[in-house]
């Protein structure tokens, strides 16, 4: 059933640049688009947002064709906003950390360098530092 399938998709590394209106336009290329909200913050970080569907269909072929793809000469990053039911993991003995206000420079292995010694990390990305420790 539709319902239970997500249909809502995160969209990192925008340039400052990119606006709702630019996101609707280029996504709903693909599949109609329910709305889009997009998060800057004041700290200089770049900008992301949430594009959701209507129908999963489109979410997932989004994903597929827009991942990787620049928008004003910056990869975005492309992901489910939440995972699909079907493919929950077991998070109980995981512990999630969110890391802000990180300077443009730090990378991906710059944070798991750090966060290392206190355990399995199960994903990172630098730009939406939130990584999931198994201890």
């Amino acid at each position: 059933m539709d319902d239970e399938q997500p249909k809502t998709l995160y969209v990192g590394n925008l340039s400052r640049d990119v606006t709702e209106a630019l996101i609707m336009q280029l996504f709903g290329q693909i599949g109609p688009c329910k709305s889009c909200k997009m998060i800057v913050d004041a700290a200089g970080n770049d900008p992301y947002c949430f594009v959701e569907f209507f129908e999963h269909r489109h979410a997932a072929a989004s994903l597929a064709a827009m991942n990787g793809r620049k928008i004003m000469g910056k990869e975005v990053k492309v992901n489910w906003a939440t995972s699909p039911s079907s493919q929950k993991k077991d998070t109980t003995n995981h512990f999630h950390v969110f890391v802000g206000d990180l300077s443009p420079e730090i990378t991906t292995d710059d944070i798991r360098a750090a966060f290392a010694p206190f355990g399995r990390i199960s994903s990172c990305m630098a730009n939406c530092p939130t990584l999931s420790l198994r201890v």
